[in-house]
Order: C-alpha cells, then sequence, then structure tokens
C-alpha cells in the first residue's frame, strides 16, 4: 500500500495521469513552479528591518504567496498565524488584500504587529474569532503546529463555492488525523495532499478527488 502510495505521488507530483485541467495546472505551475517574485526580496528586506532573520522564510510563504496571486484571494482568514511571517506573504499580491490573523501569544502578536506597521499590510491580530460571526473568507491558512482549535463545520461557515483551504504542517498524529477527516468529508470536493501539508478546494460542483503531489 505505501508502495502504491509512493508510486502515485512520484507521478502525480509531475502532473503524470493528471486528467484535470484544473489540477495539472495547479501542481505544474503553483504547486511545483521554481520562480520566484520580486516580492519575495522586498519581504526580506521588512525582516531585516524589523531585526527578524531572513531564515525565518520557507517554500512554504512563497507556496502562500503564489496561491493568493493564482486565485485572487482578497479575504484570507490565517488561524495561529505566529509572527506574522507568512501574512507578509498572504498579503503582498495585491494591495486589497485583507488578512484577519488569529494569534494568542502576546509575543508574536507583538512581532506581527511590528511587521505590519513595517510593510503596511493590510491585516488585523484578533485572538479568536468573534461569537456568532459569518464572515466568509475567499482563503483560510490553518497552522497546525499549536493544538487545532477549529473544527471543518467552522471552517464552512466562513467559507463560499470558489474558497480554499491551507493545512501545515502535517507532521503529528494530531495534524495527520485532521488532514484525513477533511480528505474524507464529501464537502472538500478536491485535495490535495503535498506529505508536509495540505490544500483544499471546495467548488461544491466538481467530482470528489484527491492528488498525492
Amino acid at each position: 500500500m505505501l508502495l502504491v502510495r509512493w508510486l502515485q505521488r512520484m507521478k502525480q507530483s509531475q502532473g503524470h495521469g493528471i486528467h484535470s485541467p484544473f489540477a495539472y495546472d495547479l501542481i505544474t505551475n503553483i504547486l511545483r513552479s521554481p520562480y520566484s517574485y520580486y516580492a519575495f526580496q522586498d519581504i526580506e528586506k521588512v525582516l531585516t528591518e524589523c531585526g527578524l532573520d531572513t531564515n525565518l522564510i520557507t517554500e512554504f510563504n512563497h507556496l502562500s504567496y503564489r496561491l493568493v496571486h493564482q486565485f485572487k484571494a482578497k479575504t484570507i482568514l490565517e488561524i495561529n498565524s505566529g509572527k506574522g511571517v507568512n501574512t507578509l506573504f498572504l498579503t503582498a499580491p495585491a494591495a486589497d488584500i485583507h488578512c484577519t490573523c488569529l494569534e494568542v501569544d502576546a509575543e508574536e502578536v507583538a512581532i506581527a504587529k511590528g511587521l505590519q506597521e513595517k510593510s503596511g499590510m493590510n491585516s488585523e491580530v484578533i485572538p479568536m474569532l468573534p461569537t456568532g460571526d459569518k464572515k466568509r473568507y475567499d482563503a483560510i491558512f490553518v497552522n497546525l503546529k499549536e493544538k487545532n482549535q477549529i473544527s471543518i463545520d467552522t471552517l464552512m461557515e466562513h467559507s463560499h463555492e470558489n474558497s480554499f483551504w491551507v493545512f501545515y504542517p502535517l507532521n503529528n498524529n494530531s495534524s495527520k488525523q485532521f488532514w484525513n477527516n477533511i480528505v474524507k468529508d464529501e464537502r472538500a470536493r478536491i485535495t490535495f495532499d503535498m506529505k508536509n501539508r495540505g490544500i483544499v478546494f471546495l467548488r461544491f460542483s466538481r467530482y470528489k478527488l484527491n492528488y498525492l503531489v
């Protein structure tokens, strides 16, 4: 079984055997893109000016930028946003992007607000979603490094037909089980399993498919 999954991942990560134009384009041009953007250098400069190590930037941050840029997300919810490094990449593709960040660690929030001020990004940091809030977001990014405290139902309540979700890192039993539950959920129509991260597109009219990339 593991060998079959490995072979499938090897094929699909290169776009082989992918019949969906949507999935093929996403895998080859976004998920596996080797290209950089000028914005990446600008963000490195912001980190340096704020006294932060540019080694905090990872390939995942670049992927976050490419996803938001590709799908023109304008309203983003980022859960467990930490120091706000990924928030810089989420808001960089366009000036009219707004990111709502959920973070409870006071030290992390202080750093994130410093980055906000220096970069001028359009974002806010809050400790929790307001009670009764039914705002729907174009994209939801969930950092599973901390204990996850959000349910699939809550994610659905804050999403619409064309929303997409991103989960990372998938590196422990809890996060992997949460991701497996999402893959099995019929409401998550198209899922991309990238080993250490997972991406979901709701697109309710599409057939349910899971890609191993």
